[in-house]
């Protein structure tokens, strides 16, 4: 007869189950914390107020977040290589104002799009280069470019708004709708569900994270490290780009400092969505999550009255929050 190990008893077995548990609450809070936040955030917004859970509320608030979705899509996968661009408000602001431009001036809203598209890709492969191969913090270098974008943006537009009756063409990317869905929100969901498809359904997603997790184990395993971290950096500029467009389809002109108040719900959804700062990790649903909570922030503390400057602490708080859960998930 052999002797059976038996589980552990008394304070030190108990001790051990309570860890376990803990355990388990912190890693759940780490990583989906911020969904049960919102879940009840609009559970008390929809007892508090009359208008937060109605159809036209709801449409609007995921029109205000589609914009920036969109971005976060660019700034997730840039975060999962262990990278930070901070670059994409001034990107924003001078491909939408010279594809407005162009639009105004009596282009097609196709050249227009695509032109805003070029110019961020552009102003992203510039980023990439930097960090690639002069190998300056991702930080350092898209900081640069943020001022000298900016800069180019304001010296374009001469400090004026661009806006004409042609502008109109592009109106429908902020007024109309599929099935009784805003095209913007349409716009974001297509892009989501496409680069869900991509990082986690293809070989480049399966690199990305790679990348991110350990780049010299990457590069040594045969991935092409360099050429990932390019084209991810290109992907967020365009991006970028796109939604410079669809800001000055939705404010009804373009103007060098419509890109200003981007970094905070950008950055915020990217980290408050799950992506690590250190890399590796990061999934994209979780930022089109955080892009509509943080919008639902904004939209219910003024269906509360709340004072302009109130909201800004409250959105402090959540940038602060945002980031100790990264340092609790690490």
């Amino acid at each position: 007869m052999t002797d059976t190990a038996l589980p552990p008893v008394g304070p030190t077995g108990a001790l051990d189950g309570v860890a376990s548990v803990r355990d388990r609450i912190v890693e759940f809070l780490a990583r989906e914390g911020f969904i049960v936040i919102f879940v009840l955030w609009a559970l008390y917004l929809t007892i508090a107020t009359d208008t937060f859970f109605t159809q036209a509320n709801i449409l609007i608030l995921l029109r205000q977040a589609a914009v920036f979705s969109i971005i976060g899509i660019g700034t997730t996968m840039v975060a999962i290589l262990g990278e930070l661009d901070i670059s994409f408000g001034a990107i924003l602001a001078l491909s939408g104002c010279i594809g407005a431009a162009w639009i105004v001036g009596g282009h097609h809203p196709i050249v227009g799009i695509a032109i805003a598209l070029g110019i961020g890709a552009a102003v992203g492969t510039v980023n990439g280069v930097l960090v690639n191969y002069a190998r300056i913090p991702s930080v350092v270098a898209t900081l640069g470019t943020l001022g000298a974008v900016e800069g180019l943006a304001m010296l374009y537009t001469g400090g004026s708004s661009i806006f004409g009756e042609n502008l109109q063409r592009i109106s429908f990317l902020a007024q109309d709708k599929v099935v009784g869905i805003p095209v913007s929100v349409v716009i974001a969901f297509g892009c989501y569900l496409v680069a869900w498809a991509v990082t986690t359904r293809t070989q480049f997603g399966a690199h990305l994270y790679a990348t991110g997790d350990n780049r010299e184990a990457a590069y040594r395993a045969g991935i092409p490290v360099q050429r990932i971290r390019l084209v991810v950096f290109v992907v967020a500029g365009a991006l970028a780009g796109f939604g410079g467009l669809m800001q000055a389809a939705r404010i009804g002109r373009a103007q060098a400092t419509m890109g200003a108040d981007s970094l905070f719900p950008v950055l915020t959804a990217v980290i408050l969505g799950g992506v690590s700062l250190q890399g590796g990790r990061g999934r994209m649903i979780n930022t089109l999550i955080a892009s509509v909570f943080l919008a639902a922030i904004t939209n219910g503390l003024i269906l509360l009255g709340v004072p302009s400057d109130v909201q800004r602490v409250v959105q402090g708080g959540v940038l602060v929050a945002a980031v100790s859960l990264d340092r609790l998930r690490d």
